[in-house]
């Protein structure tokens, strides 16, 4: 039994022991049927659906005939062999069930066939099946091919396969584009026919080898374009493919144009290493050419120099003409400064208003001097912007290596250092570095962080002195001016933390509270020294260029119970004339809240008689500088005549600064002067000893 050959058999029949005969049969045969009988259609469609080795049909059955059985097989399984076991079919019928699909045909009453004919059609079955799993596969495959084919054609990253040696046997679209080839041109070719030396060279000496012993390459190349425009850069990742023994059978290729990407990292890299207003080289890139120039002269010898170039007057530009403007003063200077320096030479944009300079390969220190002769007479013609014409100045530092500095950041620190000295002179200034100025330098940052906690700590306090009424000799107002109680120092002089107060922008908090205290102040005084006017408070630059001043002025008024002629506020020659426009619109705004308004150092500037006839003013204050040879010096006794009787022709009140003699006090009283100040009538006093003073009475 054990012998025996499994079979799975659907009996189509109506005779129930006609299958029981049939299965008998079989097993006399040496099978192990495993069965079914069926006699509807219905049936027989719902068994198909399981798996069977063969079909045993009756040819004649009521309601149902072998013909419609074999129609249900041919539909549900063609490769499912059908034999007909009928007791009378007839040789016509056999002849049209054999044309339609049914393997053979064995009578009931002679079954000795059935055996044979079912052990073949077994076979047969099985082969077809096979056959037809085999070509289900291979068309498979086929499709796979092709849609792997459609794939890589559609890549636009060149895709090849070549052997070992370097032979192509496949290369797509993109491939044959890039390198200009059509289709037939591909067939035996090699790498080397292909590329240039350098490019099969690399391919064939290095990558095809790498990828053999590793199991793949990856590394960047230029390939020159096809219609001859320069050259592609491309990726290229190399695999081997390897075959049972795990011999390299072929490699794939796959090359990418990354000029995009190269495109995009130049970009990055100009813009981390450029301005991008004017495009010249930033700090950064700066600094590395600098650490290349240094390291050339070490070798070579001579003399390298960093020039620190500050725009002169810059915010003026930008505060009347706007920043637009601005910007296209900043890139016209950008590229005369280029204009005027050798290839050789970097010039960079160190930030805002302020360009750096690196010249090299000098022969002497003052070679320097040769750069900046240059760069002045490239300057000497206005800049254009727009409809304005600007002329550019700078105030200069020069650090020369190795003398001021061996390394780049002390160059530059000194460079800057040296520009700081040289904008102090004034404009249009340059300064070579000297060690003293470090030691400046550090004392200034030092007192700039006190300062800071100076405002913190409330170590400020107002000293005030008396303007005096030359005719009568009674104090009329009183100068609030600033000082510093240093914990330590003590009384700091103005002239030493003044400007520091205006380059740190700490002078306009500063000056909000001066500006309140002698409100508070004068309100106190005024109580019990009724003669006594007003109190004059000096504004500086930066708080008269605040479009708010006119507010803030206000709101101390009010908050200090103040009448608005109680104030006076002091502006300088040189800072009313800076912006004649924007002058006049501030000193409208001052005068309308009813506030009076004093030129001071008057004679010192450069202001136009014109525009103090029409500008809402109150009061000149003639400097100290033409009163001190007072009445010696003819020359001043005739300027100081002349502002006397401009200032009353002009309708305002004259105060001469610097008061300091007897002489000078009667010469003035006698020319028609208002007031006097300075220390023969009385020298800055602490508000504690204001009121002492005004009790004197003259």
């Amino acid at each position: 039994m054990d012998d025996m050959q499994p079979v799975r058999v659907l009996i189509v029949e109506d005779s129930e022991n006609d299958a029981l005969l049939l299965v008998d049969f079989l097993r006399g045969g040496g099978l192990a049927p495993e069965w079914r009988r069926v006699q509807s259609r219905a049936e027989l469609a719902a068994e198909l659906e399981a798996r069977w080795d063969l079909v045993l049909c009756d040819y004649t059955m009521p309601g149902f005939d072998g013909l419609q059985a074999l129609q249900v097989v041919q539909e549900r399984d063609p490769d499912l062999p059908l034999i007909f076991v009928s007791g009378t079919i007839g040789e016509a019928n056999a002849v049209e069930a054999m044309r339609r699909g049914a393997r053979d045909y064995v009578l009931k009453d002679n079954l000795t066939r059935l055996l044979p004919a079912l052990r073949r059609e077994l076979d047969e079955a099985h082969s077809r099946r096979e056959q037809r799993r085999l070509e289900a596969a291979a068309a498979a495959v086929e499709r796979e091919r092709a849609r792997l084919a459609a794939v890589l054609e559609a890549t636009p990253d060149l895709v090849a396969i070549a052997d070992p040696d370097g032979c192509l046997s496949f290369i797509n679209g993109a491939g044959r584009r890039l390198l200009g080839l059509g289709q037939a041109e591909l067939d035996g070719r090699c790498l080397r026919d292909l590329f240039s030396e350098r490019v099969a060279e690399l391919l064939l000496g290095e990558a095809f080898p790498a990828a053999c012993r590793d199991g793949y390459w990856f590394g960047e190349m230029a390939l020159p374009a096809a219609d001859g425009s320069g050259e592609i850069p491309l990726s290229k990742l190399v695999m081997a493919h390897r075959d049972g023994e795990g011999k390299t059978d072929y490699l794939s290729v796959v090359a990418r144009d990354i000029s995009e990407r190269k495109k995009f990292e130049a970009e990055l890299q100009h813009q981390a290493t450029h301005d991008r207003l004017t495009g010249l080289p930033n700090r950064f890139l700066l600094v590395d050419r600098m650490e290349s120039e240094l390291a050339h002269v070490r070798r070579r010898g001579g003399f390298a120099a960093v020039l620190f170039f500050d725009l002169d007057n810059f915010k003026r530009i930008n505060d009347s003409l706007g920043h637009a403007v601005g910007d296209t003063v900043l890139r016209q200077v950008a590229t005369r400064l280029q204009s005027c320096l050798r290839p050789t030479d970097t010039v960079a944009r160190h930030g805002g208003d302020e360009f750096t300079v690196a010249v090299s390969e000098l022969q002497r220190v003052e070679d320097v001097l040769v750069v900046l002769r240059k760069v002045r007479t490239g300057f000497e013609v206005p800049v254009i912007a727009g409809s304005q014409e600007v002329f550019v100045t700078f105030s200069i530092g020069i650090a020369v290596f190795p003398h001021d500095g061996v390394g780049v950041e002390t160059l530059l620190r000194n460079a800057d250092t040296a520009m700081y000295r040289a904008k102090t002179a004034g404009r249009d200034q340059y300064r070579f570095y000297a060690p003293d100025m470090n030691d400046r330098g550090h004392e200034l940052l030092a007192m700039e962080a006190e300062l800071r906690r100076a405002v913190e700590r409330q170590e400020f306090e107002l000293f005030y002195q008396p303007q005096v009424e030359l005719e009568s000799g009674r104090v009329r107002a009183l100068e609030a001016l600033i000082r510093w109680r240093h914990p330590r120092r003590g009384l700091v002089p103005p002239g030493d933390f003044l400007p520091l107060l205006e380059d740190t922008g700490l002078i306009v908090p500063v000056g909000d509270w001066v500006l309140r205290r002698a409100c508070a102040d004068l309100r106190v005084w005024r109580r019990t020294w009724p003669d006594l006017l007003r109190v004059s408070v000096n504004v500086s630059v930066a708080q008269f260029g605040d479009p708010e001043l006119a507010a803030r002025v206000g709101a101390a008024l009010v908050a200090e119970q103040v009448p608005a002629g109680g104030l006076e506020l002091e502006i300088t020659e040189n800072l009313m004339m800076r912006d004649p426009q924007a002058t006049g619109e501030m000193l409208q705004r001052l005068h309308d809240l009813g506030v009076r308004v004093a030129v001071d150092d008057f004679g010192i500037g450069y202001s136009s008689l014109a525009y103090l006839k029409h500008l809402p003013l109150d009061v000149l204050k003639i400097d100290r500088t033409f009163v001190s040879d007072l009445p010696r010096d003819a020359d001043d006794a005739v300027i100081v005549e002349a502002a006397i009787s401009l200032g009353h022709k002009l309708g305002l009140g004259v105060v001469a600064e610097g008061v300091e003699t007897e002489e000078q006090y009667r010469f003035l009283r006698g020319h028609g002067c208002d007031l006097a100040q300075g220390y023969f009538c009385c020298p800055p006093l602490p508000t504690a000893e204001v009121d002492a003073f005004l009790a004197k009475g003259r």
